[in-house]
């Protein structure tokens, strides 16, 4: 399989509301509500707030094209943000966003756009990546941690009248 990966802007704004919708659900939908979903997704993924995120130059979108030009995949890095302290670092950037389609899972891709966000952070000048992760999410914790990163803390992540926790992991670059 061929894939081809870009960083995206605005133009891509409907397609990227689309894609990222789909692969919350997709990863998140058992676990919730289908209000609580539909009310995150509204917040999250309309095409007005994808373009203001790609318009936002503290983002950077890579989405990822199977060989038919499909979007299959997209990750987000985030710097600006407020940074725990426990990171140890305040001028670290968050891998925010990572997703794969499950069809495509194991093949790959989740690797290539995570090499991606470090070339990134690294020509940011950037010294640490950190992220958050669904305590209940073991293939996500697996993943990450089987590319270096670690669990340094914690953090509640409110979705509808739900409280979750995130795990809270960095790798330092």
């Amino acid at each position: 399989m061929t894939i081809k990966m870009l960083q995206i802007d605005s133009s891509y704004a409907s397609t990227l509301s689309e894609l990222g919708a789909k692969l919350f659900a997709e990863t998140f939908g058992d676990s919730n509500t289908p209000e609580d979903l539909k009310e995150y997704l509204e917040s999250a993924y309309t095409p007005e707030i994808q373009t203001q995120e790609l318009n936002d130059p503290s983002i950077y979108t890579y989405m990822v094209f199977d060989d038919e030009d499909k979007p299959v995949a997209y990750c987000q890095l985030r710097q600006n943000k407020t940074v725990y302290d426990f990171i140890g670092d305040p001028e670290a950037i968050e891998l925010w966003r990572i997703y794969v389609d499950k069809r495509y899972a194991g093949k790959g891709i989740g690797k290539k756009m995570l090499t991606q966000c470090i070339s990134k952070a690294k020509e940011l000048g950037k010294k640490t990546i950190w992220l958050g992760v669904w305590e209940f999410n073991p293939s996500a914790i697996r993943f990450y941690k089987s590319q270096g990163f670690r669990k340094v803390g914690a953090h509640t992540f409110k979705l509808g009248d739900k409280l979750d926790t995130d795990e809270i992991m960095i790798l330092n670059i």
